[in-house]
């Protein structure tokens, strides 16, 4: 049976989910009493969630630390890229539409832990009524969609960067009908080294960590991005192989806007200079890497 203070705990922790923040008190409640959701404890070095295997929760930590790692593509053993402590949450990322649905790292105990265990219906249940919200909410005026403050910044970002200079106004207006915003929780993968590529991320807010595994497995640093950085193109390169060349995991909850392949390339197509810049870039890009992993 959960204490007051931990019931509190859970509560705030909630609040503070992007997924879940525009659920009243009422229906916080409702997930935290669910007979399927429920408080599991973790003795320390205690998996938790193993890497590529199918997701069926997400987890809220109560108390107590966890490591994420991955193991590199070589084969080699696990790397803590990060640590989450009370508060934080993780395993979201398996459970929501459009991905493969399986787990992008593993978690372990770092010491003696307790979780709050959030089943996979809940969080499909909630994305599903955010959908139907906003799809409601443009349904009854599309001129308060177009003027939300959120989507002015955005729009005011677009315009400032080079990559978007061939767009129309109009187009740049239009943002969400060719890209989407996504939310990201500090910890999570966006890329992993050698999987295939499909998208472009702007970063709106937040930052991410840009890396690699060295030969020995040790994390080697190669960019921090923010607000106005864009990753994730090289992969999507007419030249390229079309694999990731690199790891990018949010360092602190953020949101990324969300750019199909067929989008950039249609403005690589509108504007030869940049495709001729990036394709110089990618190859430097590649030489570089090369040395600092050896």
């Amino acid at each position: 049976m959960m204490t007051k203070t931990e019931i509190a705990a859970i509560l705030k922790s909630l609040r503070n989910i992007p997924l879940f923040h525009s659920l009243n008190d009422a229906e916080l409640r409702a997930i935290l009493e669910a007979p399927e959701n429920r408080i599991e404890d973790f003795a320390a070095k205690k998996l938790i969630i193993r890497e590529a295997e199918l997701g069926d929760c997400m987890y809220v930590i109560i108390d107590g630390s966890v490591e994420v790692m991955v193991r590199g593509e070589s084969g080699g053993r696990e790397i803590t890229i990060a640590t989450l402590h009370n508060g934080d949450f993780f395993g979201e990322q398996a459970l929501l539409p459009g991905g493969t649905g399986r787990r992008n790292a593993t978690v372990r105990a770092l010491y003696d832990c307790r979780l709050f265990r959030i089943a996979k219906k809940h969080v499909l249940l909630h994305v599903q009524q955010d959908e139907n919200d906003e799809e409601e909410s443009e349904a009854l005026t599309m001129s308060s969609y177009l003027d939300r403050p959120e989507d002015d910044d955005i729009k005011k970002l677009l315009k400032s960067m080079r990559l978007f200079r061939s767009l129309k106004p109009q187009e740049i207006s239009n943002f969400r009908d060719w890209a989407e915003v996504v939310d990201v929780g500090p910890g999570d993968f966006v890329i992993k080294e050698n999987q295939p590529g499909d998208y472009l991320y702007v970063v709106l807010d937040g930052s991410v960590e840009i890396f690699l595994l060295d030969t020995d497995g040790k994390i080697v640093t190669l960019a921090e991005h923010k607000r106005g950085n864009y990753f994730g193109e090289q992969a999507l390169m007419p030249d390229s192989d079309g694999k990731r060349n690199a790891y990018v995991r949010m360092e602190q909850q953020g949101r990324l806007l969300k750019i199909p392949k067929q989008y950039f390339r249609l403005l690589l197509d509108r504007d030869s200079k940049l495709a001729e810049t990036l394709s110089k870039i990618g190859k430097l890009q590649k030489d570089v890497n090369t040395k600092l992993i050896e």
